[in-house]
């Protein structure tokens, strides 16, 4: 696959003892390799490694085995897309750490905002279910475009439909802090998701991760 993915792919074989997770987290890296030239934009953006090191890191916290995802309905509140603008860093937290990136040009895309969350998910069996304003189309997983500012934006999808939701890319993002720069509207809105989630979560569900400290 090439040394960027290889020492990816040795980083996340890690997280677990087992040759099937091994497999696993190979398998999804090389399907995600041929989809979406992942070697190519892990070479242009370094950081980029570490946003899939963050991703992959944060569904084996919440459910101890990639192998568990298999058929799991999980939502991604604002996944990102394939229009996504650049801020000038960003914070992530792996399990190796805590990395603050740098991104050299903030006049426009950057592949570390692609939906990445739910191509893993989808590749490791789950089925994933994207929320974002940007261009998701090509995207083989179920998908939205969504303005999330909206008071009842999620609306239609149905109760307690989702064994796990995400929204850690929301309130952070460039787009959301332009949208609303006021500290109490951010806080509306948080509260608009936060009552989403539960809604949406089944009894057995999972909050993956959630940033609803603004």
């Amino acid at each position: 696959m090439g040394s960027k993915s290889d020492n990816l792919m040795l980083l996340l074989g890690s997280l677990t003892d087992t040759p099937e997770e091994r497999d696993l987290i190979a398998g999804t890296l090389k399907a995600m390799e041929v989809k979406y030239a992942l070697n190519q934009k892990m070479a242009r953006e370094p950081g980029l490694a570490k946003i899939i090191e963050q991703l992959a890191g944060r569904i084996f916290r919440a459910y101890g085995a990639f192998a568990m995802l298999k058929d799991k309905r999980i939502l991604d509140i604002a996944s990102g897309s394939n229009t996504s603008k650049a801020p000038s860093f960003v914070y992530v937290n792996t399990p190796f750490g805590e990395h603050r990136i740098p991104i050299p040009s903030t006049d426009g895309y950057t592949a570390q905002f692609e939906p990445w969350f739910c191509r893993i998910l989808l590749e490791l069996g789950a089925d994933p279910v994207g929320i974002d304003r940007g261009n998701l189309d090509g995207e083989t997983f179920e998908h939205y475009n969504i303005d999330l500012g909206l008071p009842g934006g999620l609306d239609f999808l149905p109760d307690h439909s989702f064994d796990a939701v995400q929204d850690s890319r929301l309130f952070g993002s460039p787009e959301f802090t332009a949208q609303f720069p006021n500290q109490e509207d951010r806080l509306k809105v948080a509260a608009e998701i936060w009552r989403q989630e539960q809604r949406l979560l089944r009894s057995t569900g999972v909050v993956i991760l959630t940033r609803q400290t603004l």
